[in-house]
């Protein structure tokens, strides 16, 4: 068990964005989640967006950004792919797909994935510590090597 083993992620600010949104909101919205964030951030910023007083709906989407440092702007125009999790019911679909219809305006169909909320966030922590590990390996190689004198 590592560090902050068996301690809850602080998503403190999403559920302080949540309340601020559904304050100033005076229709329903399609909510984006597009940060990095822990698993089920969504379906707490869902729970609190559900508790406004003005009997408005809402739907959350997650969309992480998959960009690299130094192309983020290419990545954006041509992504390798586009990920969209929403809630599996009717009003989640079609949330989903609108923002589908957005993208599909310059990346093509099939680049374009929908899934559920959980894979969606999932997906990113997922890629991210992929990366982390390329990166931890690649160090440890180098040392290797500088321990050896190999080029």
């Amino acid at each position: 068990m590592g560090i902050g083993a068996g301690r809850a992620a602080n998503i403190k600010n999403c559920e302080l964005c949540a309340r601020k949104i559904a304050e100033v909101s005076d229709s329903g919205k399609i909510v984006v989640e597009k940060s990095t964030v822990p698993v089920r951030t969504a379906q707490a910023v869902r729970r609190v967006l559900e508790c406004n007083d003005k009997g408005l709906k809402f739907q959350v989407l997650s969309n992480p950004e998959f960009l690299a440092e130094g192309t983020a702007m290419e990545d954006l125009k041509a992504p390798d792919r586009v990920l969209i999790g929403g809630v599996q019911d009717e009003d989640g679909i079609k949330a989903a797909e609108t923002l589908v219809s957005v993208y599909a305006n310059w990346v093509p169909r099939e680049q374009i994935l929908t899934t559920n909320l959980w894979s969606s966030e999932l997906s990113k922590l997922v890629a991210n510590a992929f990366l982390a590990q390329r990166v931890s390996s690649i160090n440890s190689i180098s040392a290797l090597c500088e321990a050896t004198g190999a080029d």
